[in-house]
């Protein structure tokens, strides 16, 4: 999928029957990171129609995620996490915001079917995403961290003398 910001037109995408070469993780990264830079220059433009906490929220997640696809283009990162990543960048930030600048602005600040208006939704929804960005920041630097922690104990195995040894 390939956002496309109210009305953007898309990159070149293969034609039917033209499967497109898989694309390296450090590509994936690379181009996601072009992605979340459009969106957050989209948000910051756009800041006047977004409710309150909205584009502090949008920076929120590109200074977690941003960093984190530069460190994935240099130390790759798992299938399932950069589908998590992709998903955030391409279908669940642009969706919730896109929905929101869509409604007529006098719209913003009335209560729905739920009790809560569409401005509260949206800064709800960019929060769950901002804590989502977190967890999987998490999980690429923890297990990074934790084989790290078992090539260590494996060295210390390998090459420290035991008493047996003397």
């Amino acid at each position: 999928m390939i956002f496309r910001w109210r009305g953007e037109s898309a990159e070149a995408e293969p034609t039917a029957g033209e499967p497109a070469p898989p694309a390296s993780p450090a590509e994936q990264a690379g181009r996601l990171r072009e992605e979340l830079a459009r969106i957050v220059g989209h948000a910051n433009a756009d800041g006047g129609r977004l409710p309150p906490g909205a584009v502090p929220t949008v920076r929120d997640i590109d200074d977690v995620l941003r960093p984190l696809l530069g460190y994935i283009e240099t130390r790759g990162a798992s299938d399932e996490e950069l589908r998590y990543i992709a998903a955030i960048i391409q279908e669940y930030l642009p969706q919730a915001l896109d929905d929101f600048l869509a409604l007529p602005p006098r719209y913003a600040d009335r209560p729905g079917v739920t009790g809560t208006t569409p401005a509260e939704d949206l800064v709800r929804q960019l929060q769950l995403l901002d804590e989502g960005a977190g967890e999987i920041q998490d999980s690429v630097y923890s297990g990074d961290a934790a084989r790290l922690a078992i090539q260590a104990r494996f060295l210390d195995a390998k090459f420290r003398r035991s008493d047996l040894d003397a």
